[in-house]
């Protein structure tokens, strides 16, 4: 199963390689995702996290994209070949997503400092008419100290 994986992300990066037809556009996508108001032990009975900011970091803690959560603690990236440009030149699969928010906005019984984070992972690619989109989602949000 991890070489069928290995495989496919390798296909799919050489096939990004290849020139793209003039028009097209690449677009990569965090799908519609869920920030838990906890410390990210078990998070299937928690409160979402509402208006928490999340930031995809990549590289060196580069921020390339900023939004919030709405009142559902839900929040998703879209990302054109513009903002595209602006990556460093790091696989998106070495990106993560942090809530700069404090945690005790959402509860105050939680540390006042700190950040959740998580890695993301490829998820999907789909071609919809003269768009690649590639697809990534969190791997898990936990709760990290350090800022």
């Amino acid at each position: 199963m991890a070489l069928k994986l290995v495989l496919f992300v390798t296909v799919m990066v050489a096939a990004l390689a290849l020139p793209i037809a003039k028009g097209t556009s690449v677009v990569v996508e965090v799908q519609p995702s869920f920030v838990p108001c906890s410390l990210g032990a078990n998070v299937t009975a928690t409160p979402p996290f509402p208006n928490a900011q999340v930031q995809l970091r990549c590289g060196a803690g580069n921020v390339v994209a900023i939004t919030t959560t709405n009142a559902s603690g839900v929040f998703s990236f879209s990302l054109d070949s513009t903002r595209l440009s602006l990556l460093p030149t790091v696989p998106l699969n070495l990106c993560n997503l942090v809530v700069t928010t404090a945690l005790s906005t959402c509860n105050s019984t939680l540390p006042p400092v700190g950040v959740l984070e998580s890695r993301i992972q490829f998820i999907r690619s789909s071609v919809l008419g003269l768009r690649i989109v590639l697809t990534f989602g969190p791997v898990g949000f936990r709760y990290s100290s350090s800022t």
